[in-house]
């Protein structure tokens, strides 16, 4: 018995605990020998990818202990010092019955989702946490499968470790009726309630994450295009892209426009549903604000599994989905509403994934951001100088339109292509960014507008009809933003959606933000009504 009575504490290796699993939950084990006891299987045999193979220094089955067990029961010994889900989740791909009708390993054993327990090990030589792990099928999740985990460490207080021993004893004992499946299943299941714990509270924490992941996706489209033909569905999307959007766009552009894409897009979507992200449905949670990156993502998805010939593990796209989901996301959204005069957390939210993507991509395309004093006192500026240079009261909330000008400033002459009905004032940023500019102008207008119905006698009470009036005939029409990287293309979007909500205004389903996926750099926008 361990020092502290409980003889959790005490076990640190797999031996240990196929003992414990023998001699306290009865399970049928009739050596003490491990090796006996297991086969192992290689990384490369399971099919995974070299990065996700350096995590894992042993995979090992535990053979049938008798004729009748539905469970696989796997082994896994981590180099990491926490739980690499990422790594659990690859190696689930891998075994899962409906992951393997295609697979290239067709001789493996399979099970079906929630018939697979993995028993953990990571962490220092001294300190090894071990940790049961479960994925189950969740309702209203979708059919991306959710962790859960039971385990300890030794540094766990006595407290919990009796607690963690009263669930193995009474929830992972050896069953007596092993005829009885059904009930067997159900009662191992209900042993694992905890998810791994959410550990990413602020914009930096989730961007260096997303990047991570994001240049997994990045790498493994590369890789599904290098093998693909012309007809394959990823090389098909490079084209019509090519031909559409970008002409010179390359294999590996078109890799990195699908992983921010994908990231991004995911994101997008987490932030406008608080309840979390569901697999099946994940296109369809993008904001109307932005419909081309609702359909295009939806195309990339359809690509990526879910209606489409390519695995989503694969591509690593459920590992963002379970990102998403497992972060504290109320928190990452405080941080991108800080409204410190002297820091923009989104921008620094891009520079961070950037940075941790591709730094190199960051310096050729100039990524750095004008910081916020500096974009408050250009705005501000342009805005007092339609008041006073061209005498339009409302500066740039200022709906008067060209003809009206031109009545007005004897000599001014209306641009070729330009109708007396357009409005005098639009506002454009050719490099939008992650949209700071555009947002700014939007607080100067709805500040300007407030303070003139205010002058105009009506109440407070009627501000909110007014400005839901005003947005969709008076400022969406009038602002537009143009950008070449998907990350930050996707992220302007979030931030108008995120401001006008903050106004209080709320988009109709056939309105959106006018930004605007180009290169400016290029003779020839393409501005579809996707777009």
């Amino acid at each position: 018995m361990s020092p502290n009575g409980n003889p959790l504490h005490s076990i640190k290796t797999f031996k240990q605990l196929v003992n414990y699993l023998r001699d306290e939950l009865d399970w049928p084990i009739e050596t003490e020998n491990f090796d006996d006891l297991t086969f192992d299987y290689a990384p490369e045999e399971l099919g995974l990818d070299a990065e996700t193979a350096v995590k894992i220094k042993e995979i090992k089955q535990l053979r049938p202990l008798t004729s009748k067990q539905p469970w696989g029961i796997f082994f896994v010994n981590f180099a990491p010092k926490q739980l690499p889900v990422v790594a659990l989740r690859r190696i689930l791909s891998t075994l899962v019955i409906k992951k393997r009708q295609s697979s290239n390993q067709p001789h493996l054993a399979a099970w079906r989702l929630h018939d697979l327990l993995f028993i953990s090990s990571y962490g220092e030589t001294e300190h090894r946490d071990i940790t049961f792990a479960h994925f189950a099928e969740e309702h209203g999740t979708g059919d991306l499968p959710t962790l859960r985990l039971l385990g300890w460490d030794d540094e766990d207080t006595k407290l919990k470790l009796d607690f963690v021993e009263r669930e193995l004893k009474d929830k992972l004992r050896w069953p007596e009726d092993e005829g009885d499946v059904a009930a067997w299943r159900a009662k191992w299941s209900t042993a694992f309630r905890l998810r791994p714990r959410e550990v990413i509270k602020t914009s930096q924490q989730l961007a260096i994450q997303l990047a991570d992941l994001a240049r997994g996706i990045r790498k493994r489209a590369n890789n599904v295009l290098a093998v693909e033909s012309d007809k394959g569905p990823l090389r098909k999307m490079h084209a019509a892209f090519k031909e559409a959007l970008i002409h010179d766009l390359s294999t590996d552009d078109f890799a990195d426009m699908y992983a921010q894409t994908i990231s991004y897009g995911l994101l997008t979507a987490r932030f406008s549903h608080p309840a979390g992200l569901v697999a099946d449905n994940l296109a369809d949670m993008v904001p109307v604000t932005n419909p081309f990156l609702k359909d295009m993502l939806e195309t990339f998805l359809t690509i990526g599994g879910r209606k489409g010939k390519i695995d989503f593990d694969e591509l690593g796209i459920n590992d963002v989905v379970q990102l998403l989901r497992d972060a504290n996301m109320e928190a990452v959204l405080r941080d991108f509403g800080d409204r410190n005069p002297q820091e923009d957390p989104v921008i620094h939210f891009y520079q961070d994934f950037l940075q941790e993507y591709d730094a190199k991509k960051r310096m050729q395309r100039g990524v750095f951001y004008t910081p916020r004093p500096v974009v408050s006192y250009i705005v501000r500026s342009v805005h007092e100088l339609l008041q006073t240079e061209f005498g339009l009261e409302d500066g740039l909330a200022s709906t008067v339109t060209w003809g009206e000008m031109a009545a007005k400033h004897t000599g001014l002459t209306i641009p070729a292509g330009t109708k007396p009905s357009d409005p005098f004032v639009c506002i454009l940023d050719p490099a939008t960014g992650t949209g700071t500019f555009l947002v700014e102008a939007i607080d100067i207008i709805h500040k300007m507008m407030e303070a003139r119905w205010k002058k105009q006698g009506h109440m407070a009470l009627e501000f909110q009809n007014l400005w839901n009036e005003y947005v969709p005939k008076h400022l969406l029409p009038r602002l537009y933003g143009f950008e070449l990287l998907m990350a930050p293309y996707a992220i302007a979007h979030m931030k108008i959606g995120l401001k006008l909500y903050e106004t209080g205004y709320r988009f109709s389903s056939d309105e959106r933000a006018r930004i605007y996926l180009t290169n400016m750099s290029r003779p020839c926008i393409h501005r579809s009504n996707a777009s």
